[in-house]
């Protein structure tokens, strides 16, 4: 069944999986995401109703929080989803084409996920159409909006074009170039900022593109190492560790290039570098990037795979946090009564906000999968 060209599941397939659903055949994922996306629905809802000041823990001190921090972690796997489509396209073809559909779809949902998160953040979503209206181009907070819209309308465009059978080079390295600069535009909103040295630094657009690269290729590693179990094609999975290697190298080198910058500075501020040294080194680096490496090195199995990538996953997410967090944990402008040292522990309706984004990735992507939305695209390529 097709629209405009599109492939979307038949009737009887969409109504086989709800009686499936019905008859508690659905899959024990996709009821736990249904739940957390119901229990996580009502966080987002009691943020809006009864507002920032009476569920969220930020402040003055710390104005940016989970909210923010899970924002930027979907946005750069999303952005991390294109860039693994960008190089499966060009240099792995033949193992990577059967899933090119599933990692856009992948790039797309966690791209909306994300800005999910950061609605119930600006709290007047209503009036986010104003920054057309009023534009500011000497804002990077501009710029970030035109291309995050921007990179949402490639990532459908080509969707469209994958499932339409429409292969174009064009199109490929557009949907690779947009997103780059999409994601550096990210990085020098906080690169930018010279009152917090934990962001300050020509090095963070880099290291936003390079951890994007790798939890995006990483949630992908995850699709593809289940695809290969369900099918027995090994081979699948090849380019996928490969890219999972080549991204915990890149954003190892690039998170001790900024520790030690960090670390040689002693202007004000820059004591948190040595402040969170031992967590960077023995947690950010050891425990996030080496780890998942040496179990790739000497694992090849799909078992291994989904480990490491999971692994790469949560550790990164938490990354993304300690980034967002930490930056405010040392004030450099001191007035009466400010603490020397700033904290800060998410609510709960924080939290919740995690779960839903987070749950609705997951059902959105199971159930489309049960479906045969990807099988179809697959079986009709493969029959030309």
């Amino acid at each position: 069944m097709q629209i405009y060209g599109v492939l979307i599941p038949k009737k009887e397939q969409i109504s086989g999986y709800l009686k499936e659903f019905q008859q508690g055949k659905g899959g024990v994922l996709v009821y736990l995401s249904l739940v957390g996306l119901l229990v996580g629905g009502v966080g987002v809802g009691c943020i809006f109703m009864l507002g920032h000041g009476h569920t969220i823990n930020t402040s003055s001190y710390v104005p940016w929080g989970l909210q923010i921090s899970t924002y930027v972690f979907f946005a750069l796997v999303s952005g991390g989803c294109i860039f693994t489509n960008f190089i499966g396209n060009m240099f792995f073809p033949h193992h990577y084409r059967s899933l090119a559909s599933r990692v856009i779809f992948l790039g797309l949902i966690t791209a909306i996920a994300g800005f999910a998160s950061l609605a119930s953040e600006l709290g007047h979503v209503e009036r986010m159409y104003m920054f057309l209206l009023s534009p500011n181009p000497t804002s990077p907070m501009f710029w970030m909006s035109v291309w995050y819209s921007a990179d949402i309308t490639i990532l459908i465009i080509e969707y469209i074009h994958i499932q339409r059978r429409r292969h174009s080079k064009g199109m490929l390295y557009a949907s690779f170039v947009i997103p780059v600069i999409t994601y550096c535009s990210l990085g020098s909103l906080f690169g930018a900022v010279g009152t917090m040295p934990y962001y300050y630094s020509s090095l963070l657009p880099i290291y936003f593109l390079f951890s994007g690269f790798l939890t995006g290729n990483a949630l992908c590693a995850i699709v593809a190492a289940q695809q290969s179990r369900r099918t027995g094609n090994q081979a699948a999975m090849k380019p996928f560790m490969r890219m999972q290697k080549i991204g915990l190298a890149s954003v190892f080198v690039l998170t001790f290039c900024r520790i030690i910058v960090g670390l040689s500075s002693h202007q004000s501020g820059y004591e948190i570098f040595r402040e969170t040294f031992f967590q960077n080194v023995v947690f950010g680096m050891l425990g996030a990037l080496v780890g998942p490496f040496m179990i790739l090195m000497y694992r090849r199995t799909s078992a291994a795979l989904i480990f490491s990538s999971v692994l790469v996953l949560i550790t990164q997410f938490l990354a993304r946090l300690d980034l967002v967090v930490e930056g405010f944990r040392v004030p450099v402008f001191r007035v009466y009564d400010m603490p020397e040292r700033i904290s800060y522990f998410p609510s709960i309706f924080e939290m919740l906000v995690v779960v839903f984004s987070l749950s609705a990735v997951a059902l959105i992507y199971i159930v489309c999968e049960k479906m045969g939305l990807f099988e179809i695209a697959e079986t009709i390529k493969g029959g030309h």
